[in-house]
This record gives structure tokens, C-alpha cells and sequence, in this order.
């Protein structure tokens, strides 16, 4: 179902605005000197799950330079994240994404962002489709070699899911679910990150590409499509 713009279904979150995840991004990608959920039709190449953890913002050294965005584990750099409504299915939510950054990165990488790339589906711990792994390539002395490995995933994290209203022994009005039960979905966030240490030479196209990718998801839950346009 969709909801007129600006109402929200309920127990839903809003998805960060373009300018407030691009402002991440851009602070990890731009620094001075600072160098997966439900089902997903099993299509296209796969990588070894590599799940997502809890991310905070902190910098750690590495050599002589420091990592902005680091995550706990020191194995990546989180250039941003937008925060999923539990009322999208992430299963469909995942296979537009995976459509879009075929046509967006794959097919049009080289010419839209400067650099070739394929993409790769990427399995969580169950075995299901989490995410999306965009390889990009560069030349290195005039050879093409791989430069960034993108991760575009949902997190594990088990979010409490609504499906209606109900008045507690209290007589306050609760959210609830018709069944009776607790009910949870499988990820909060899309989480956008790459391994370190990193390639410089990727951050002007990742900049480009993070933009267009927040753009994208903005308009699935606006419109139920990464392609869709506001005509109105």
C-alpha cells in the first residue's frame, strides 16, 4: 500500500533525507587525510557472507593515515546507511536495488561514473540473499585491477514490526499486532561500507554513486520503484 507523501504507515521509520546520508558519506569520503534478511531470487554471481555489525563512527590508524568511519571490527569503512521502514519487504526492496545497480554501476558504470564494475549478489548467514557487492576497476600502470569492493547490505539487526492499534489495560492506545504475538523483521539499516585498507582513486565516483543510490531508495518508498519519477 502507499501512503500519501508525508504520512507514514505505522511502526514505520522515514528514511534519511539525501542531504543527511550524503553528509556521511561525504564526510568519510572527503576527510583530509583520511584514507544482509528475507529471500532474494537466486540470480547472478555470489560472494561468502560477510555480515554487518553494529557500525559506529570512530577513526583508528592504519600506517600513517587514519580511517574515518571505521567499524568496530577494523575490517571496514561505513560510508553511510539509511534506515529501512519495517513495512517494506526486503526481499523486493533488495531485488530493485540489485536491478538498479546492474543498470546503474554495471551497465553504465564507465560512462556515468568514470569506472567499469560488475556486481555480485552477497549471502547473510542463512544462506539468503543480503546484499550486493558492486567490484570496482581502475587502471594501476596501465593495467586494470580491482580498486574498491562496495557493500551495499541489509544489517541483522531484528526490528519489532506492527500491523495495527490496540487500547492497553490502561486504556492507552499501544501498537500491536492482530495475531497476538510479537512479530520482527530481519534488518534495520542499508548499510553502504568497503573493506580497508582502501583506494583513494575510487572516492570521487563512490561520492557520485552514494548520492544516486540514496536518491534511488528514496524513491522506492516514495513511489514502490527505484525508477519511478515525480511528475507531479
Amino acid at each position: 500500500r502507499l501512503y500519501p507523501r508525508g504520512q507514514l504507515p505505522p511502526g514505520s521509520h522515514p528514511v534519511p533525507s539525501p542531504s543527511a546520508t550524503i553528509e556521511m558519506a561525504s564526510a568519510a569520503l572527503s576527510a583530509p587525510n583520511f584514507v544482509r534478511a528475507a529471500p532474494v531470487g537466486r540470480v547472478g554471481a555470489r560472494r561468502a557472507t560477510r555480515p554487518v555489525r553494529g557500525v559506529v563512527a570512530v577513526r583508528a590508524e592504519t600506517g600513517e593515515k587514519q580511517i574515518a568511519g571505521l567499524t568496530p571490527c577494523g575490517k571496514y569503512q561505513e560510508l553511510c546507511k539509511a534506515e529501512i521502514p519495517t513495512k517494506i519487504p526486503r526481499h523486493d526492496f533488495l531485488k530493485q536495488m540489485y536491478r538498479y545497480m546492474v543498470i546503474s554501476f554495471g551497465d553504465n558504470g564507465l560512462a556515468s561514473y568514470g569506472k567499469r564494475m560488475d556486481i555480485d549478489l552477497v549471502d547473510g548467514e542463512d544462506g539468503l540473499t543480503n546484499g550486493m557487492c558492486v567490484n570496482m576497476y581502475g587502471l594501476k600502470d596501465g593495467a586494470e585491477v580491482l580498486i574498491c569492493e562496495l557493500y551495499c547490505e541489509m544489517d541483522t539487526e531484528m526490528v519489532p514490526s506492527y500491523d495495527t492499534l490496540m487500547p492497553s489495560q490502561d486504556g492507552e492506545i499501544i501498537k500491536s499486532n492482530r495475531s497476538g504475538k510479537d512479530e520482527f523483521v530481519k534488518g534495520r539499516f542499508f548499510v553502504i561500507r568497503r573493506p580497508v585498507p582502501i583506494d583513494e582513486s575510487a572516492n570521487p565516483a563512490l561520492k557520485q554513486m552514494i548520492k544516486d543510490m540514496t536518491l534511488a531508495i528514496n524513491k522506492y518508498y516514495a513511489f514502490g520503484s527505484c525508477f519511478s519519477e515525480d511528475d507531479t
